[in-house]
């Protein structure tokens, strides 16, 4: 493997953990605070950086607006419940 092979499969290894680690810290905030409330903390705290639009299509990928209010529901419901 020449360096610059090195570098790229690297790079692909450390984005993908990124990957993964944004995507647990996702699910914890949403586990702990909701979705509405982990997308305002997130909104927070990435202020003027990056592009929220492209990391929320992310998280949602091709779900409809109806599907996420659906999943919202459920969610507000169990914590209602005291199951999460």
């Amino acid at each position: 493997m020449t360096i610059h092979t090195q570098a790229l499969a690297t790079r692909r290894v450390t984005t993908k953990a990124n990957s993964a680690l944004a995507a647990r810290g996702w699910d914890a905030l949403v586990e702990k605070m909701g979705y509405a409330d982990a997308t305002r903390f997130i909104m927070l705290i990435d202020k003027g950086s990056g592009d929220a639009v492209k990391f929320f299509g992310n998280v949602w990928g091709n779900a409809s607006a109806q599907d996420i209010y659906k999943k919202m529901l459920t969610r507000r419901a169990k914590r209602k419940k005291g199951g999460g």
